[in-house]
C-alpha cells in the first residue's frame, strides 16, 4: 500500500550527472549519495552508509549546471535497507524542513523540467 502523501519521480541515470546530493555525517563533513527519486515531501537515496530509522539528516541538493546554490533541507529517515551484505543502502526519508524555501521551490521547478523531459528521451 502506497503511504506517500505526494508524488515522487525517479531520477533517470542519464540526469544523475546534473543533480548532486550530499548528506552530513556525524563528523560534520558532507558525503555524496545517489539520489533515486525526489518529490516535495520526500526522497529515496542510495548511500554507502547505514542511517538509523527515525533519525534526522541534514542534506544538500543542487543542480550545478542550472543553479549555482546548494539547497539545504532536513529529512527524517523512514527506512534503510541493505539487500545484500557489502552493498549500498536504499534509504527513504520524509522532508521535514527546508531552511531556504524559495530556493527549494526553485529546485522543484528545475526537477519538474527534468521530469517533463523524460518522455522525450526514453
Amino acid at each position: 500500500m502506497e503511504r506517500r502523501k505526494g508524488e515522487r519521480y525517479v531520477l533517470p541515470e542519464i540526469y544523475s550527472k546534473y543533480i548532486t546530493f550530499k548528506i552530513r555525517k556525524a563528523s560534520g563533513e558532507f558525503v555524496d549519495a545517489e539520489l533515486f527519486n525526489f518529490g516535495p515531501g520526500g526522497i529515496s537515496i542510495k548511500s554507502r552508509q547505514e542511517l538509523l530509522v527515525h533519525s534526522t539528516i541534514e542534506c544538500l541538493i543542487s543542480a550545478p549546471k542550472s543553479l549555482s546554490k546548494e539547497i539545504p533541507f532536513t529529512g527524517k529517515i523512514k527506512y534503510c535497507i541493505q539487500e545484500e551484505s557489502g552493498e549500498d543502502f536504499l534509504i527513504g526519508a520524509e522532508i521535514i524542513e527546508t531552511t531556504d524555501k524559495i530556493w527549494f521551490d526553485l529546485f522543484l521547478k528545475v526537477h519538474d523540467f527534468i521530469k517533463g523531459r523524460i518522455g522525450e528521451i526514453y
